[in-house]
């Protein structure tokens, strides 16, 4: 009978990253919604309307990275959400958590893809295929070399990018005014009232969106207990100043009619009449930090998806071969499939594709939220090396907010939910009456 194989072989590379890579991750997967996807909000609530909701959002990622910075200090593990809510509610609600952070992480590699695409034709004039092509193959050959090469190549990109973004709201800041702020039809900050407020919320969302999915590299961080919360603290602090410079100077400097429907805002913005008004050796070095930001994002999203796979497989959610590791500890099963949805999710358009990520994620903060309050009623005697700023108060607030973007996802694409809700209803259903049985038998014939 042939042996086992080797644990080596389903092992991640362990004290591999630092605080400073783990915050250059999460910044990195943000950053894309800094780039483009923000300014549809511009359409649903005006710049007024926009802005309250980027304050919101900031402010529930602040207090939403408290809670997992807690979590994943107590359990550092690549699991992440699949991780904490299976600790409090038990295997069927991990499965769901894990596989919907998952689906949304792999539909967004195609909608960040898209946007790289929009930008490169804008800046480039480089056509969408031969760009999506080489995003795919370099990043899967870069990933395959381990952890330490692919996030310390992410860091740097993602660093980058910030600089980019803050070069952009320099550039602008002469060409700012309060009139380029106000919609053509009405002049007001506010078309839409407090109900443009709440239709921008899934927007604004989008410019912080992903980055509490660091904490996926607890495994393979030095020091989690230390590392995590520092990393996930300067991460979204980072993102809220950058996020709130562009929100302010791009639709002043470029003014909001041109910016709110484009796939490429802060080109547009550079290049809208109110500012430079055409391609200039500033807005291609602008244009083209934009693509590098784009990359960064790419990369770090397609990073974090395939722990969370690799994580799902390795603990018996999904097929073991999924959990396959190569030589440098990579886990090279799951880039792959990874990068198969992501060339499929590649083929929508970006705008659908956005609003079904914001929901499925925000599906799993709830979860994560109700997660964070049963284990510390329930499991007190669980260590605590890190507690989050608020406990409670700070859960039930960032919960309520996180309602209200599900709530504001289905009412603009409530077809497409429908359908996101009949799909978690038929995981649920395999798992409950086929993998869930498989996984009890393993784990008594392993005990």
């Amino acid at each position: 009978m042939p042996a086992p194989p080797s644990p080596k072989h389903h092992t991640l590379q362990a004290d591999a990253l630092g605080w400073l890579k783990v915050a250059g991750l999460g910044i990195a997967i943000a950053i894309s919604g800094q780039f483009s996807g923000w300014n549809y909000g511009l359409g649903t609530g005006g710049w007024g309307g926009l802005l309250v909701a980027a304050l919101l959002t900031g402010l529930f990622y602040l207090g939403f990275t408290q809670c997992v910075a807690e979590l994943a200090a107590a359990m550092p593990s690549a699991g992440g959400f699949e991780t904490y809510c299976r600790k409090a509610f038990g295997i069927s609600t991990g499965y769901l958590v894990g596989m919907s952070v998952l689906v949304a992480l792999a539909v967004a590699v195609g909608v960040v893809a898209n946007f790289t695409a929009a930008y490169g034709k804008a800046v480039l004039g480089i056509g969408d295929v031969p760009i999506k092509i080489a995003l795919f193959g370099v990043v899967l050959l870069l990933q395959l070399r381990g952890a330490r090469e692919a996030v310390g190549v992410t860091m740097v990109v993602g660093l980058i990018a910030v600089g980019v973004l803050l070069l952009f709201t320099v550039c602008m800041a002469p060409f700012a005014s309060a009139q380029h702020l106000l919609p053509a039809q009405d002049r007001d900050l506010f078309p839409h009232g407090v109900a443009g407020i709440f239709a921008s919320l899934p927007f604004a969302l989008w410019l912080f969106l992903g980055v509490e999915q660091a904490a996926l590299a607890a495994e393979e961080a030095a020091d989690p207990t230390r590392t995590i919360p520092k990393a996930l603290t300067i991460a979204v602090v980072t993102l809220v100043i950058v996020g709130l410079g562009v929100l302010v100077f791009g639709p002043a400097g470029g003014g909001v009619e041109r910016l709110r429907g484009a796939d490429d805002p802060l080109y547009a913005a550079l290049t809208s009449p109110f500012a430079y008004g055409k391609q200039t050796w500033l807005t291609k070095i602008i244009g083209t930090g934009a693509l590098i930001g784009l990359i960064a994002t790419f990369f770090s999203v397609v990073y974090t998806s395939s722990r969370q796979l690799y994580s799902l497989a390795r603990d018996g959610y999904l097929p073991n071969w999924l959990a396959a590791t190569n030589t440098s500890q990579a886990p090279h099963a799951a880039l792959a499939v990874v990068v198969a949805i992501g060339i499929l999710a590649a083929q929508f358009p970006p705008a659908k594709g956005m609003l079904l990520v914001i929901f499925l994620l925000c599906v799993s903060y709830v979860f994560v939220l109700a997660a964070f309050i049963r284990l510390r009623r329930q499991h007190a005697e669980l260590p605590r090396p890190y507690r989050a700023f608020g406990g409670y108060f700070t859960a039930y607030a960032t919960t309520a907010i996180c309602l209200l973007v599900l709530w504001a996802c289905f009412v603009q694409q409530s077809t497409g939910m429908a359908y996101a809700l009949a799909v978690y209803a038929l995981l649920l259903a395999h798992f409950v009456l086929i993998q869930r049985r498989k996984m009890t038998s393993r784990q008594l014939i392993q005990s």
